[in-house]
This record gives structure tokens, C-alpha cells and sequence, in this order.
């Protein structure tokens, strides 16, 4: 009887769990795991996240529309006042100066940086409550299947609302103020140019707050490098447009009819943006790694530290 050639060694614990098929040393290959195509369970539309592609993000757009607009309204109302009184109304505070000065002397001047401040912070409201209101609305509906109580979404987002409000008063010195300081009067004949170079730019502001204001509201300790990796992983076509739309669609609405109906027209912008935002960061995750209307609602009802 001739002695075996080869040799049999004994482990306690397997050595490799699972290894990668397509590693051309690798002796055992888990075969029912495939790395193009993402988990997912067969048969199961979540109601919030969308798979790859424009068709699928609008469909879920739609639906989060369509099912919360109604408990939106509150919402709505909500930013209706400083969206009327302070967003896009910087060229007030340059009015107000001369008869800051003329009241109380050389100190008028001195007030004028305390009123871009208080501009920037409340000019902010509209883009944090709306985001807020949709993320605290439309995820614990998703997760729990039932609408919360206007106790239970403040609850969920009130933590929250400080870092997200610093960040959008920040996006406001370029989504809301230096389109309107720099009009024709101010910078001659170069005024068109410099008005769509700094729409452009609230777009693409607008578009990159609202992944981040998601990532800050959902995800507890993440901010803008989040944000970015988020945004390099989705194609924000939607988002893109919606946040074109709040750039550049109230001030042409006020032209046309008026204060009271550019204040109407803003507050549904902004409140079709946060869906927006919801949908596309919802998207990107799904993209980056398995994720679920109730997972991210886990994240968000986590108990602050």
C-alpha cells in the first residue's frame, strides 16, 4: 500500500469565511455572493429608497409628494413668513444703512454687519424647517407605516436643527444675498453675467445642502465629507433641477406678480427640494451600502449621546 501524497491539516476555526472568487489563489469562492450587483431583497419597494436610475427616483419623488403633501402644510406655514419677509431681501439692510447713520450717528455703520448676520440666520429657516419637516415626516411613515404625531417629528429632528441651521446660514451669503446685491446698478453693464454666474452657483449650493443637510439631520457626527462622498456615488439630476428652481423661479414669479405670489411660489419650491434631497440621499445610499427606509429611521431615532 503506498503512503498518501498529500496531507491533510486540521484547523480548529475555517481560515477564510468567505473568499473572493475572483482571487486566482484563492482555494474555496463563496459563489452566491456576486460583487455588480448590490444587496437587495427580491420583491420589496421601499417606500423612501430608490434603486439606480432617473425613473426610479422619480417614481419615489412622486410618491413621497403624493402621500405628504397634506401633512406638509403645517410646514409650509411655517416658512411662509421668513421666506417672505427676509429670503432674498438683502438690499434692505444697504436702504436701512443711511438711516441707521442719520439715528445714531457714526455707530449706524458699525450695525450693518449685525444685520447681514441676522439676514443670513433667518433667510436660513425656510431650507431647515422644510428639511427637516420631510426627513421627520416622511421616514418614520415609511419605517412604521403610520404618519407621525407633530409632537413625535420634533422630537426626531430638534436635536439636530442647531448644526443643520448653521450650515444653511452659511449657504445663504450665496443662495440668497450676492445674487441680489449684485445686480445692474451695482456692477454696470457685467450685471446679467454676474446674476447667472451666481445663480449657478445657489444651484449647485443648494443642491450639495441638501445631501448635506439630510447626512446632518439622519446621521449623528457627519457633515460635508460625508456629503461629498454621498454626492460623488448619485446622480442628482432631480435634485439638480428642483434646486435650479428655487434659485432662479421666485425672483422671475415677483417680477411678474408680485411679492405675495413669489412667497407662494417659494415656499413649494423649497418644500419640493427637501423631497428631493430625501430622495437623492436616499439614493446615494443605497448606492454606497445596503440601506432601508428603516434603517436610516433607526439612525435617525437614535438617542443623542
Amino acid at each position: 500500500m503506498e503512503p498518501v501524497e498529500s496531507h491533510i491539516f486540521v484547523v480548529e476555526e475555517p481560515v477564510v469565511a468567505a473568499a473572493d472568487p475572483f482571487d486566482p489563489e484563492g482555494r474555496t469562492a463563496d459563489l452566491s455572493w456576486r460583487r455588480d450587483v448590490p444587496p437587495d431583497v427580491p420583491g420589496v419597494v421601499d417606500p423612501i429608497v430608490a434603486g439606480p436610475g432617473f425613473g426610479q427616483w422619480a417614481r419615489r419623488f412622486g410618491r413621497v409628494a403624493g402621500r405628504h403633501a397634506a401633512h406638509l402644510v403645517p410646514v409650509m406655514l411655517l416658512t411662509a413668513l421668513p421666506m417672505h419677509f427676509f429670503v432674498g431681501r438683502v438690499d434692505d439692510t444697504i436702504v436701512a444703512a443711511p438711516a441707521l447713520a442719520e439715528l445714531v450717528g457714526g455707530f449706524g455703520l458699525l450695525l450693518l454687519p449685525a444685520m447681514w448676520l441676522a439676514y443670513l440666520a433667518v433667510s436660513a429657516l425656510p431650507l431647515v424647517l422644510s428639511l427637516a419637516g420631510v426627513v421627520g415626516v416622511a421616514l418614520p411613515a415609511a419605517a412604521e407605516g403610520r404618519r407621525p404625531r407633530p409632537r413625535r417629528v420634533w422630537s426626531l429632528v430638534s436635536m439636530r436643527l442647531r448644526a443643520l441651521w448653521l450650515w444653511f446660514a452659511g449657504f445663504g451669503l450665496l443662495s440668497g444675498g450676492l445674487p441680489v446685491l449684485l445686480t445692474e446698478e451695482q456692477v454696470g453693464s457685467a450685471g446679467g453675467l454676474v446674476t447667472v454666474v451666481f445663480a449657478i452657483g445657489s444651484t449647485v449650493a443648494l443642491t450639495f445642502g441638501g445631501l448635506l443637510g439630510c447626512v446632518v439631520v439622519v446621521e449623528r457626527g457627519r457633515g460635508p465629507r460625508r456629503a461629498t462622498h454621498l454626492l460623488a456615488h448619485s446622480r442628482p439630476a432631480g435634485l439638480l433641477v428642483a434646486a435650479a428652481a428655487v434659485a432662479v423661479a421666485p425672483r422671475l414669479v415677483e417680477h411678474a406678480l408680485g411679492g405675495v405670489a413669489a412667497t407662494v411660489a417659494g415656499v413649494l419650491l423649497v418644500q419640493l427640494w427637501a423631497i428631493a434631497a430625501l430622495v437623492t440621499y436616499a439614493q446615494a445610499r443605497r448606492a454606497v451600502e445596503p440601506v432601508t427606509s428603516r434603517s436610516m429611521f433607526a439612525e435617525l431615532d437614535a438617542p443623542e449621546e
